[in-house]
């Protein structure tokens, strides 16, 4: 499996995609864990969470631009109960659009972006105003951005004004063991809708390395996706922390109420490297599959 790239318009941008590949869970590290736990290795106490929890409810309530969640490529045939993805409809615009009515209008709204983030985030809402494409999450709130294909590095990253909302968290991500943060991202999902299984980018030998957070009390039911055996291997409903591989298929089981996830992509410190058992650092290898 690979990335493509197209273009919009007469290559007035260009986006990735991958296409559907059924795989099993590779997992974390040699030990090929689906998700580790990472209460056992940060501070999680109940009297943290619960402060930084406040925190992040009054910021999110103090921020306008509820921007809709997305991801990359195709996913599972078994979860298409909404459209497909912002980027299968791209690849297959022809269908979609016919007439070149759509073609037009997305051309107009790339060239009328100014970012990266803009254009894409931009070119999903349309998709799914247009043609009905699947909804990722309720929203997203960058507090770092950064570049697509180098999330875990500080180099390529830039703060947000959403960040300034959130000092006691950010001070609290500063005591994490991370050589360097890169991205760090509020997912939110609406009551009693989940999140679709999707994985970050392509299978390959990576890096990736990542901490989520749930600070609220209750946690989410979070998964990654066997689509051999079409089964879900979720995370212990007592953690309130965890680490997996991003290259999995996963994804969120809906709730009754509006929930968040913190999610910080850095590079671990070579301590914790080691403890997690990712030689050299690698979160997944072709030579872990004994």
């Amino acid at each position: 499996m690979k990335h493509e790239f197209y273009s919009v318009g007469d290559n007035t941008w260009k986006y990735n995609h991958f296409d559907y590949v059924p795989t099993e869970i590779y997992g974390v590290g040699k030990n090929r864990m689906p998700f580790v736990n990472m209460d056992p290795y940060i501070n999680t106490s109940p009297e943290t969470n619960w402060e930084l929890h406040l925190e992040v409810i009054k910021g999110i309530a103090m921020l306008d631009n509820f921007t809709m969640g997305h991801f990359v490529g195709d996913y599972p045939e078994e979860f298409k109960t909404q459209g497909e993805n912002w980027t299968t409809i791209l690849k297959n615009i022809e269908q979609y659009d016919p007439t070149g009515e759509h073609r037009k209008n997305l051309e107009e709204v790339v060239t009328r972006s100014s970012s990266q983030m803009e254009k894409v985030r931009r070119i999903n809402a349309y998709c799914i105003a247009a043609f009905g494409a699947c909804m990722s999450w309720h929203s997203t709130f960058y507090l770092k951005t950064s570049n697509w294909a180098n999330k875990g590095t500080a180099k390529q990253s830039q703060w947000t004004h959403v960040a300034s909302h959130f000092p006691k968290l950010l001070k609290y991500i500063a005591t994490l063991p991370f050589k360097e943060v890169g991205r760090i991202v509020l997912f939110n999902t609406f009551p009693t809708v989940g999140v679709i299984p999707h994985r970050d980018s392509v299978i390959q030998e990576h890096t990736d390395h990542n901490i989520n957070l749930f600070l609220h009390p209750g946690g989410r039911p979070s998964f990654v996706y066997d689509c051999i055996q079409q089964k879900k291997s979720y995370l212990d409903p007592k953690a309130t922390s965890y680490f997996f591989n991003n290259r999995d298929y996963h994804g969120v089981d809906p709730t009754p109420e509006f929930r968040y996830t913190v999610r910080i992509d850095g590079t671990f410190t070579d301590e914790l490297a080691e403890k997690l058992k990712l030689e050299n650092g690698y979160t997944w290898k072709w030579d872990y599959i004994k």
